[in-house]
This record gives C-alpha cells, sequence and structure tokens, in this order.
C-alpha cells in the first residue's frame, strides 16, 4: 500500500440498496400520513356538517310531531319513541350504530319530553344541557314552532371522535403495521434483485487486471447503459493515452540514439586522437551532436506538453498580439544573421482565453520553421485576422518564401519525426506535430497552402 493511500481516511461505505429501501419506507409511511390526514379532515369537517344537517332533519321530524300532540302528551311521547324506534332502525339498515342523541321538547317554560344520552361508554360526558350550543363532542340544534310556543332543542354526538379514541387508532394503523414488514420484505427482495446487475458489473470491473482495458460487454437494461457506456469510454481514453506515451517514449528513444552514438564516437576520437585539425574535427562533431540531441530534447518536451490532457491545462485570458510579438523577438535573434525580415500584421488587441504555454509553442515552431527553410534576405509575414461579423473564424497565418511543400505531402509532415526528402536543414520533423496538437487544444484548425505571389509556404491556424 503507498504512503498516499495508507495515510488517507477510509472512505465511508454507503448502502446503495439501505438508501433506496429507506425511500422507500419514508414514502410509504408518507402515503399512509396523508390518507390520514385526509380521513381526519373528512371526520372533522365533512362529517361534522352531515352529521349537523342530519341532526337538523330529526329536530324538524320532532317539531312536526309536537305541532300534531303538543295537547296530549302521552301520545307525544309514543310518537317520538316510535320516530326514535325508525331513527335507530335506519342507521341499522344502513350498517352503522347510531349516533347518540339527547331530546329536549318545551312548552313555553314548561319542558314536556326529555330523552337522556344513554348508551355512552365510561370515558364519554353526556351534553351539557344548560349550554345551547355546540362544543367539540356535541352537535346541538333547535327546531321551534312558534304558533304553539314549542321549541325542540337536539343534541347528537360528534360524528368521528371514536376514529380519535384508542380503539379507533388501532383500527387505522393496525393495517399499516400487519403489511408493511410484508412489504418493506417484498420491497427489500425486489431491490437487491434489480440491484444485482450492479453488483456483477462492479465485479467484473474489480476482477481485471491492471493492463486489461477492454470494453465492458453491452447491458440490456436501460438504466444501466450510461455506466457502462461511460466506464468504456474512460478505459478507451486510458487506452489511448497508454499507446500515445508508449509511442511517445520508442520515439523519443530512436530519434536520441543516431546524436548519442554520433557523441559517443566523435567523445572516443577526442580520447584517442592527438592535437591537431582531426582532434578539432571531432570536438565540432561532438557539440553539434549535443546541439541536436538538446533540440531534440526540447522538441519532445514541447509535444508532449501540446498533447497534455485538457483538464490540465492552465486556461487563461491573454493578448494574443502580444503573445506572437514577443515570440518574434525571440525568434529575430535567428533571423537577423541571415538577414531575414519578420513583419507582423495584427490588430492592437486580441484577447482570447488560452492556454499560454502550448500556444507559445505553435507560434515558436511556425516562425522557427519559416525561418529555417526561407532564404536569406526574404520576407517572412506573420498576420493576425480577428473573428468577422458574420462569423468567420480567428486566424493566425504565417507566410514564408521557402521551397513550400508539395501538395501530396502536406498531410504526412504533421506525423511525428516525418522530414521531406531531400532537406538539408537539420531538424527533428516534430515542429508541425507540435504545432497540431497545440492547435487542437484550442479548438483550431491548421491548413498549409502556397504562400502568393513569390511562392513559399502558407500556414493558416483558424480557431473556432
Amino acid at each position: 500500500m503507498s504512503s498516499a493511500s495508507a495515510s488517507a481516511p477510509l472512505a465511508r461505505h454507503r448502502s446503495l440498496l439501505r438508501r433506496t429501501f429507506g425511500y422507500f419506507s419514508a414514502v410509504l409511511l408518507l402515503v399512509w400520513c396523508v390518507l390520514m390526514g385526509r380521513e381526519i379532515h373528512d371526520i372533522k369537517v365533512v362529517h361534522a356538517r352531515n352529521g349537523q344537517a342530519w341532526n337538523h332533519v330529526w329536530a324538524e321530524h320532532v317539531r312536526l310531531q309536537c305541532e300534531l300532540w303538543a295537547t296530549e302528551p302521552e301520545r307525544l311521547e309514543q310518537v317520538l319513541q316510535e320516530l326514535e324506534r325508525l331513527r335507530s332502525q335506519e342507521w341499522d339498515e344502513m350498517g352503522y350504530e347510531p349516533p347518540i342523541i339527547a331530546l329536549q321538547v318545551w312548552h313555553r317554560d314548561r319542558m314536556i319530553y326529555r330523552q337522556a344520552a344513554d348508551g355512552l361508554s365510561a370515558d364519554r360526558q353526556p351534553p351539557n344541557e344548560a349550554r345551547l350550543a355546540s362544543d367539540d363532542h356535541w352537535l346541538y340544534v333547535e327546531a321551534e314552532a312558534p304558533a304553539q310556543d314549542i321549541v325542540v332543542r337536539r343534541w347528537q354526538e360528534m360524528p368521528g371522535d371514536w376514529h380519535f379514541s384508542i380503539q379507533g387508532l388501532s383500527y387505522y394503523a393496525r393495517p399499516l403495521f400487519y403489511s408493511l414488514p410484508l412489504m418493506l420484505l417484498v420491497a427489500w427482495l425486489l431491490l437487491r434483485s434489480g440491484l444485482e446487475p450492479l453488483r456483477r458489473i462492479g465485479e467484473q470491473i474489480g476482477q481485471r487486471s491492471a493492463r486489461d482495458l477492454t470494453p465492458l460487454p453491452p447491458t440490456p437494461f436501460t438504466e444501466l447503459s450510461p455506466v457502462v457506456q461511460g466506464v468504456n469510454e474512460l478505459m478507451a481514453r486510458l487506452q489511448e493515452r497508454l499507446e500515445r506515451e508508449r509511442e511517445f517514449l520508442l520515439d523519443a528513444a530512436h530519434e536520441l540514439k543516431t546524436p548519442l552514438a554520433v557523441m559517443q564516437l566523435n567523445a572516443e576520437a577526442l580520447q584517442l586522437k592527438p592535437a591537431g585539425p582531426a582532434r578539432d574535427a571531432a570536438g565540432l562533431r561532438l557539440l553539434e551532436g549535443v546541439r541536436r540531441a538538446s533540440h531534440t530534447v526540447h522538441q519532445l518536451l514541447a509535444l508532449a506538453r501540446s498533447g497534455a490532457d485538457q483538464e490540465a491545462l492552465d486556461i487563461e485570458r491573454h493578448d494574443l498580439v502580444a503573445l506572437v510579438r514577443d515570440r518574434i523577438a525571440l525568434a529575430s535573434q535567428l533571423a537577423l544573421p541571415r538577414g531575414i525580415e519578420i513583419e507582423l500584421h495584427a490588430p492592437e488587441h486580441c484577447p482570447r482565453s488560452m492556454h499560454r504555454e502550448s500556444l507559445g509553442a505553435l507560434i515558436d515552431n511556425l516562425v522557427d520553421n519559416a525561418i529555417k527553410y526561407s532564404p536569406d534576405g526574404s520576407l517572412i509575414r506573420v498576420e493576425i485576422l480577428p473573428e468577422t461579423a458574420d462569423g468567420g473564424p480567428l486566424i493566425l497565418r504565417v507566410s514564408d518564401s521557402g521551397p513550400g511543400i508539395p501538395t501530396k505531402l502536406r498531410s504526412k509532415v504533421f506525423e511525428r519525426f516525418y522530414r521531406l526528402p531531400g532537406q538539408n536543414q537539420a531538424g527533428s520533423g516534430l515542429g508541425l506535430a507540435i504545432v497540431e496538437r497545440a492547435a487542437a487544444r484550442h479548438d483550431a484548425t491548421v491548413h498549409l497552402s502556397d504562400a502568393a505571389p513569390g511562392g513559399g509556404l502558407c500556414v493558416e491556424v483558424r480557431f473556432g
């Protein structure tokens, strides 16, 4: 185990199955609470409203009978008892227990009939008949017959009180407690079975060696397709990067092999040959080999940086004109001894988001190549054409007066270490490969054409 992994705190593992199972249980409980809330609303509002309406109807029935039999108390009592029997029979036939009532019939200031609230449980209190109003447990209504000075006062128990008792709550909670374990067991089995393909994908990845970057087999499940596709794309990128690094190492070793061999031979010659012209020539060849090897190493490093991952690039906003001007100033040290003039045609400023180092390497290689292949006393033209109003791209153009590149070979010069046949100038064959990679990192493309009118090569880098 590495020191970094050993010192890092252990990650706390969380179960996706338990997470989903918990959400399922919470939703189930929430649905039950919503249903209970709706039931409570029905009991408190709807049932109370219906109970009061029913209370009023039966009070009117009593009032009508009192108008008929107010002068015959015995007959009135029989009629009201029969009316109560019919009320109880109606509730029984509907399959409900009839609500308990209390009834008073007043004639002027004298009570001529009274029915007490019988059948109450021990924890229930009868209505306060001195309080002529509804309360939390009893609904109250009056019905009057002014012609006979009759007032009917009727109390009916508030419907739904039973629902809030211990028996009522037990009645409502019993189905949940009975069915909840069974539903949760079924849900757990279904979730465990549903997540099994995800577990198998994890096992497939875990059983692979570090060298096995082959794609995962496709999954028939729509939900897992993004996971498999993402893993396969990551493996493809890793495979591409490993192959690129392997090719880079092979190319670097191949390219450095020749100058190192030359340096070794000339170093041995310096040791064996006596002082004189032969030894001086060996020293010059040794110095040239060192320069060539140093140039190749710098080009290889530039190539590696130009191919860095996009995420690693430090993208900031810079002035492209200022950057090009600085790179031309550095390259002028190579151009002045040969009488080569470099002209810059650009606007005053051209701010743009860029990775300064890789774009600087792009400019260096374009200008260095133009100087290398241009004849003495010639002109190199560097242009920056800003974006146009009609959507034209930003263009960086470098034109020289050199021999140019034949059309049929223009696609090959972007290959690493490729050099045009018959070239006498020293080089590593990496310049345009660096340019192409750096341009790609900035969403730009590189185009080669003939420079007009005097021939030469025109290289255009078109951004976005």
